[in-house]
C-alpha cells in the first residue's frame, strides 16, 4: 500500500473535482443572472423630449430592495398602458429610459434590476425573480392607476424566460397580459446550457430552468419576436420552437429578423426599438 503522503495529491484532486460542481450548483443563481459590468446607453429615440424618468425602488420580503426606473410620458394625458421590461444576463436596466423614447405616447416603461444586479439586493433565482416580476407589475399598475389588462411585457434573452413565466402565471390567475415582446428568446435555459460542454452535466440540478415552451401553453395574446441576424448564444431553432408552441396555444405571433445585428446588439439597435414601438402602436390601434 502506498504511503498516505503519496495519496494526498490524488485525494485533493478528487475533492476539487467534487467541489467544483457543488459550487456551481450552489452559486448557479448568480452565475445564470450574471453581474452588471457597465451601463450600455443607446439612442434615446425620437420621443425622448416627451418622456420623464425617475429612479424607483421596490421593497421585497426579507428586506430586499430592487432598483428600477419608471419612464412616463409628460403632459396632461396620463399613460394608458405599461410596458414592463426584463433585461438579459448582466444587463443593468438603467438604460431603459432611452428605450422609452421609441414607444408610443400612451405607454409608460418600467424596469427593475434583477436581484444582486446594479444596486438591487438579494440573491437571484427563477422563483425569486418571477415573484419579483409579479410584484413589479402590480406596483407599476397601481402607481399609474391602470387595470391589469393594460400590462405589456418585453424581455431580452434571459429576460424572455422571466417574461414568459410571468405571463403564464398571470394568465393562470385570470389576469392575462395584453402582449409580450420577446427579443432573442430562448425555449428554455436548460436547452441553452446543454450547448455548453462544461455546463451541460449540471442541467439535472438546474433550479432555474425558465422553460418558455411550457409557459407558452398558457398564453393567448399578441406576441412579437425579434431575432438577430447572427446569434451564437440562442440558436434560431430554439426561438422558432418557442414560436410554434405559442402559435399552437393560440397566440398571434409576429416574427422579424433584423439584418446586421447579433445577440448582444439587437435590443439596443434603433431598428429593433423602432420595430417594438411600431408594433405596440399597431397592437393598440387594433384593440
Amino acid at each position: 500500500m502506498p504511503p498516505l503522503t503519496a495519496l494526498l495529491p490524488w485525494a485533493c484532486a478528487l475533492l476539487l473535482l467534487l467541489a467544483l460542481p457543488a459550487a456551481l450548483i450552489v452559486l448557479q443563481g448568480k452565475l445564470l443572472f450574471g453581474r452588471t459590468w457597465v451601463i450600455r446607453r443607446t439612442d434615446p429615440g425620437p420621443a425622448a423630449a416627451r418622456r420623464r424618468s425617475e429612479a424607483v425602488w421596490l421593497a421585497r420580503p426579507g428586506g430586499v430592495q430592487l432598483q428600477g426606473w419608471l419612464t412616463v410620458p409628460v403632459g396632461d394625458t396620463p399613460p394608458r398602458r405599461l410596458l414592463l421590461w426584463f433585461g438579459g444576463r448582466n444587463e443593468n436596466v438603467a438604460w431603459t429610459p432611452d428605450l422609452a423614447g421609441w414607444l408610443p405616447d400612451d405607454c409608460a416603461l418600467l424596469a427593475f434590476n434583477y436581484r444582486s444586479l446594479g444596486e438591487s439586493g438579494g440573491w437571484p433565482s427563477e422563483a425569486a425573480c418571477v415573484a419579483d416580476a409579479e410584484a413589479a407589475a402590480a406596483w407599476g399598475l397601481a402607481r399609474l392607476g391602470l387595470p391589469p389588462g393594460a400590462l405589456h411585457l418585453a424581455g431580452r434573452s434571459l429576460g424572455t424566460g422571466v417574461a414568459m413565466q410571468l405571463a403564464a402565471r398571470l394568465a393562470a390567475a385570470g389576469r392575462p397580459v395584453a402582449s409580450v415582446a420577446l427579443i432573442t428568446p430562448l425555449k428554455s435555459l436548460r436547452a441553452v446550457l446543454r450547448r455548453n460542454l462544461l455546463l451541460a452535466p449540471l442541467t439535472p440540478w438546474l433550479r432555474s430552468p425558465l422553460d418558455s415552451v411550457a409557459a407558452a401553453r398558457a398564453l393567448n395574446c399578441e406576441v412579437l419576436v425579434l431575432l438577430a441576424e447572427q446569434d451564437r448564444q440562442v440558436p434560431h431553432a430554439h426561438s422558432h420552437t418557442l414560436v410554434r408552441a405559442l402559435q399552437r396555444a393560440g397566440s398571434a405571433v409576429t416574427v422579424h429578423q433584423l439584418a446586421g445585428t447579433n445577440h448582444r446588439s439587437l435590443a439596443r439597435t434603433p431598428a429593433a426599438m423602432r420595430q417594438l414601438g411600431g408594433w405596440l402602436l399597431e397592437e393598440s390601434a387594433a384593440r
